[in-house]
């Protein structure tokens, strides 16, 4: 009896283990023996939406989690659960989270590659610098055009046009630019625990997470004024790459309010193939000012953003 009673209880917790196993599996990692019902899908999206949004600690999302769960109660498949999903996200998150249906997540990986751009006006340096979607091959391509047009020609003075840039790829538009900028904490995210991340350039490569970009030549730039122009269209790791830039003594930003999306997503991965895109994070400059969807306000607002920053480093050249 004894015998027959222990492998009872090891069958049992054997049995537990395997439960646990399938309930972690499909909480964590979206690994299910069957097809979770569209129930499950809402509870898992609300469980990650819970543990990683910045605003979830509020009365607010407490009320819309409860009010999710039943607007999808009788909901027969995954779509119909998306747009009351969407609405939740945003309160979890606020604006810069969202959801990303499959087969968005593959027209973006078709996006066009566009090439920054570099020329000479007078002596300065003019780097457009526009938004990067692309494949390792053009991540490196891009950021050592970048590199090899401040290293190549003769100049008093930079303008890094980010203007128009939405985002991308942090890591090759960083790197292009890093002779630039100093080595060490370019900035940092805080999560809604307070706990830091810092994002660093050291010896020509950054710890973004982005592609595994290098750069032929990291030798610093001689000391020469920089001026960032931004605009409403200037977002996400477009503002970021602009933020790397704040608290340098020679910089100077000119042109208006950029779009206000300084904050870090994670990526969760949903068992139709869309994603949670979840603001789990907001972002530090190198001055310790916090960003929190805030955008970043030039130095100087002008509407000619270009033929101030001309006029400005002119008038730093002694």
């Amino acid at each position: 009896m004894k015998i027959g009673k222990r492998i009872l209880l090891g069958l049992v917790a054997v049995c537990a283990l395997f439960l646990g196993i399938i309930y972690l599996w499909g909480y964590k990692f979206n690994i299910y023996l069957v097809p979770p019902s569209p129930q499950k899908y809402v509870r898992v999206a609300l469980k990650n939406m819970d543990e990683l949004g910045l605003f979830t600690d509020s009365k607010e999302w407490v009320e819309t989690k409860k009010k999710t769960i039943e607007e999808t109660s009788n909901a027969k498949n995954y779509a119909e659960t998306i747009p009351f999903l969407q609405k939740a996200i945003k309160v979890a998150g606020g604006k810069h989270s969202f959801i990303e249906h499959e087969e968005d997540i593959s027209k973006r990986s078709m996006t066009k590659y566009i090439k920054p751009k570099a020329e000479i006006e007078g002596n300065t340096l003019i780097l457009t610098i526009p938004e990067f979607t692309g494949n390792d091959s053009q991540a490196s391509d891009y950021a050592n055009f970048l590199e090899s047009s401040l290293h190549k020609n003769n100049y008093n003075g930079v303008i890094v046009d980010l203007r128009g840039n939405r985002g991308g790829d942090l890591s090759p538009m960083v790197l292009g630019l890093s002779p630039l900028l100093p080595d060490g904490t370019l900035f940092t995210y805080v999560d809604k625990s307070s706990h830091s991340k810092p994002v660093e350039l050291q010896n020509g490569e950054i710890n973004s997470g982005g592609s595994s970009t290098k750069i032929s030549d990291n030798k610093k730039i001689k000391k020469a004024p920089i001026a960032v122009l931004i605009d409403n269209n200037t977002g996400i790791s477009g503002e970021l790459t602009a933020l790397c830039f704040e608290g340098i003594p020679n910089v100077k930003f000119l042109g208006s309010d950029s779009a206000g999306y300084t904050s870090a997503n994670q990526t969760v991965y949903l068992y139709d193939g869309s994603t949670l895109q979840i603001t789990s994070a907001f972002v530090k400059d190198r001055t310790n000012n916090i960003y929190k969807n805030f955008p970043i306000s030039p130095d100087i607002q002008t509407n000619n953003a270009k033929s101030s920053a001309i006029e400005w480093i002119k008038s730093q050249i002694k």
